[in-house]
């Protein structure tokens, strides 16, 4: 991905998530968490890029952007995962893998506060799969539940839906999903 067009995103993100909390005690009674969008880590990057080729060259490209992402008061909470947090998973394999409703080895780095999880397919260019809670054995996925499914066609796509979410939900206070 673009390494503008990414510096871009971040800087609406954080405008975008900034606006959302801006009267939240006023809406909710209670002051905001620490909402952030953190930046990069290249130490943690690097640790990532080094677990190529299996790491999808969009996904470091958004790690060399930020580090992490915490929305915990958007919705039900949204959370890029960091790196360094991507690349332990992905040594220890705890879930590299979905089979059901698709068939795929993913990279998990996202996850919302209800238990979703979000996980890259690799090569590049492919599809961002939404896992809900759901059986994890040996690192593999299974479901056949209905909300297993493509969250997006491929990350840069995700990446705005994620935007528009956060956006959405400053204009309205209506809980965003992705």
């Amino acid at each position: 991905m673009d390494s503008d067009r990414l510096e871009t995103w971040r800087e609406d993100l954080r405008k975008s998530v900034a606006s959302a909390v801006v009267d939240f005690e006023v809406h909710y009674g209670y002051p905001p968490g620490e909402n952030a969008v953190r930046e990069p880590d290249t130490s943690a990057a690097a640790r990532l890029a080094a677990a190529r080729p299996v790491i999808p060259a969009d996904l470091l490209d958004l790690y060399a952007t930020v580090a992490a992402i915490d929305l915990p008061d958007i919705g039900n909470g949204f959370f890029l995962h960091a790196a360094s947090d991507v690349a332990d998973g992905h040594e220890s394999r705890d879930l590299w893998r979905v089979r059901g409703r698709h068939d795929a080895d993913v990279v998990v780095f996202a996850s919302d506060g209800g238990g979703t999880q979000y996980g890259l397919a690799t090569p590049a260019g492919s599809p961002v799969y939404r896992l809900p809670p759901d059986l994890v054995l040996g690192g593999i996925y299974t479901s056949e539940s209905p909300r297993f499914d493509v969250a997006a066609p491929d990350l840069s796509t995700f990446l705005d839906r994620l935007l528009q979410a956060v956006k959405t939900f400053a204009a309205s206070g209506t809980p965003p999903s992705l």
